[in-house]
């Protein structure tokens, strides 16, 4: 809320507690309330109210149960529970995994991790889960919403298991996780050094267009002397003949 809001807050809380015929709050109460709710837009704390007024028939809220009715019950602002908080540290003990974890959860464990590193399992989850319960009770009563990042792994594979797992249920948006993620391999070629002598040797052996179309040219501009050549004897061959046979016809006399 806006510090424009404060009026519209102030009556609709008095209203809420008008419907009930209960005593006002004191202006002491709204500015505490004010405090805890700031948080959350006008609109949002006007339904609120009214909701409790549609499921509540006796008493008048009290904040737990408008902020309750702004977050949701435990848990539906995405955040785990400790048990599962627990078990999602444990998994980030491995370096090769990957974990999409909250800041609750790792200001938690680094509480605990080194009565854990000390052996102590069970006194290490009891640390974690009262730390991260209160962590996260501060965090909603200052209602702040659950932000998520991801803690990588140094293996390639389980880390784009584990991006895409969250971007499938919604923990990651796309673009923040394909920015977690390397990009695409190049080809083989590209890095083989061997593959790529050969790409260079193949591409030395190509012709130009222009070479080609010279080649051609010269290949047919040869064929033509050819064929005129062969033209040529063949009629220089019939001229021989000819002559041949005049020669050994007999001679008319003189005068």
């Amino acid at each position: 809320m806006l510090e424009q809001d404060k009026k519209e807050f102030a009556e609709v809380i008095r209203a809420t507690f008008d419907n009930y015929h209960r005593e006002q709050p004191m202006n002491a109460t709204l500015r505490l309330w004010w405090e805890m709710l700031a948080g959350f837009d006008i609109a949002a704390v006007r339904g609120a109210c009214l909701k409790h007024i549609a499921t509540e028939l006796r008493y008048a809220p009290t904040i737990g149960q408008l902020l309750e009715n702004l977050r949701g019950p435990a848990g539906a602002d995405g955040r785990l529970g400790a048990d599962e908080a627990w078990a999602k540290a444990l998994i980030g003990l491995d370096e090769s995994e990957t974990v999409v974890t909250t800041p609750e959860i790792m200001e938690a464990f680094a509480i605990a991790r080194p009565v854990l590193e000390g052996g102590d399992e069970v006194g290490a989850r009891m640390a974690f889960k009262d730390s991260y319960n209160r962590i996260v009770a501060e965090a909603r009563s200052a209602g702040k919403p659950v932000a998520r990042q991801a803690s990588l792994g140094w293996d390639p594979q389980k880390r784009e298991y584990a991006v895409s797992e969250a971007v499938n249920a919604g923990l990651l948006p796309a673009p923040t996780a394909s920015a977690l993620l390397p990009p695409p391999a190049p080809r083989k070629a590209e890095t083989d050094p061997e593959g790529l002598q050969r790409l260079r040797e193949a591409i030395s052996q190509l012709k130009p267009a222009s070479q080609k179309i010279r080649e051609a040219r010269e290949a047919a501009s040869a064929a033509e002397r050819a064929k005129l050549e062969d033209a040529k004897r063949e009629t220089q061959a019939k001229v021989d003949a000819a002559k041949g046979d005049s020669e050994k016809a007999p001679q008319a006399p003189s005068f």
